[in-house]
């Protein structure tokens, strides 16, 4: 991967070429009509492993790296951070025997917290690579449900393609889930689930902070144990960077997610 940014670099705009959004809407349209055709789910070749899922219409190709420091990416620009509130991701990348891999690329992309892509730019769009213990965080916006009518809604969640070691782990695409509450019911609205087993695996643990929010609960989701003092001391790390960086705002919830890579 190229030099991480500074932090002065923070996600920042970068435009999308028409010719690289007509290319990757291409090779969406192959992707959902080819590779995650619904019966690839149904014959085995796709969901071989636990946290496989479809990669959806909305990928763009060659996204820029948005790395801050190891192991840590910010992919949403102050701008959005001040507009929705943060919300950090908390990622374990592990082998199929439960050990960390580390150096696992991380390609990373996602609505906003109205429900929202972006395709003329970079927005919410961004690579990183898992630290030595295979770990990563990344501090964005909390992804919300989106959709319209006739045509279905999907759960909010924050696509993921993970690349571990050449020759060793099989690569993955994957979503990660953010559910209001913790209640895996909610994914019953998603219409992605109607041919397949819903993804309840996939469905990340969160946790709201409401010393960040005015006393509220992000998303109705479970108060932040006090005993998680890992978990603390990383959002006590971001908040200071927010801090730093002119935003008047702290991570309002964290999402705790493990992601097991099968093996070539």
């Amino acid at each position: 991967m190229s030099q991480v940014a500074t932090a002065a670099d923070w996600a920042p705009y970068i435009g999308v070429s028409l010719s690289r959004r007509l290319f990757s809407f291409a090779r969406s349209a192959w992707i959902m009509f080819v590779v995650d055709n619904p019966l690839m789910w149904k014959w085995g070749f796709r969901g071989k492993y636990a946290n496989d899922d479809i990669e959806g219409p909305f990928y763009v190709v060659g996204a820029p790296q948005r790395q801050v420091e190891e192991g840590k990416m910010v992919l949403a620009s102050a701008d959005a951070l001040h507009k929705h509130g943060p919300f950090l991701f908390s990622i374990e990348v592990k082998d199929a025997k439960g050990e960390p891999v580390p150096n696992a690329v991380l390609d990373c992309w996602q609505a906003d917290s109205d429900g929202v892509y972006f395709f003329a730019s970079w927005t919410l769009r961004g690579k990183m690579m898992t630290d030595a213990q295979g770990h990563a965080e990344i501090l964005t916006v909390r992804p919300a449900d989106y959709g319209a009518p006739m045509l279905g809604r999907r759960a909010g969640h924050l696509h993921i393609m993970v690349t571990g070691t050449t020759g060793k782990h099989a690569p993955m695409t994957s979503q990660i889930y953010v559910c209001p509450g913790n209640n895996a019911e909610h994914l019953s609205i998603d219409f992605a689930n109607a041919w397949r087993q819903t993804p309840r695996q996939n469905m990340a643990t969160c946790w709201s902070v409401p010393a960040a929010t005015g006393g509220e609960r992000m998303h109705n989701l479970p108060e932040l144990p006090a005993s998680d003092t890992g978990t603390i001391e990383r959002l006590a790390w971001w908040n200071q960077k927010l801090h730093e960086h002119g935003i008047d705002r702290e991570v309002g919830a964290v999402g705790c997610h493990e992601i097991r890579l099968g093996d070539i």
